[in-house]
């Protein structure tokens, strides 16, 4: 009896994802309010802002610090024979280095974004 219960709910949610219908959707985050979650997700660039600051000033202050002024990503690439554990020591000292120079040209990082992010 367990072994079909179990059958029953993989087929079950094998065919709910081919729906179309995933984890997201069950727990009640679905159109609407799922797309605008998605669009208020800004990237770790966004999230630098100073006084009198522009779009443009930002990105050529975040490109000088190492981050990659088109993706506003921290701009740190996974190399090709590198381990899942050394790029995610490695991202995480590049971030470090970016955070410490965007501090050093006067840039606050907001945890919450809100419109002093001027992004994109």
């Amino acid at each position: 009896m367990k072994r079909s219960f179990a059958t029953v709910s993989i087929l079950i949610s094998m065919g709910l994802t081919a729906c179309g219908i995933g984890p997201h959707q069950m727990n009640g985050v679905s159109g609407r309010e799922r797309t605008e979650y998605l669009n208020s997700i800004k990237p770790y660039g966004a999230h630098w802002i100073k006084g009198e600051m522009t779009r443009d000033s930002r990105r050529h202050d975040f490109k000088e610090c190492g981050g990659d002024s088109v993706s506003f990503k921290a701009g740190y690439e996974k190399q090709l024979d590198q381990t899942t554990a050394h790029y995610f020591e490695s991202l995480n000292k590049h971030t470090l280095k970016v955070h410490a120079c965007m501090r050093a040209k006067d840039y606050i990082y907001l945890e919450q974004c809100d419109d002093r992010c001027h992004y994109p």
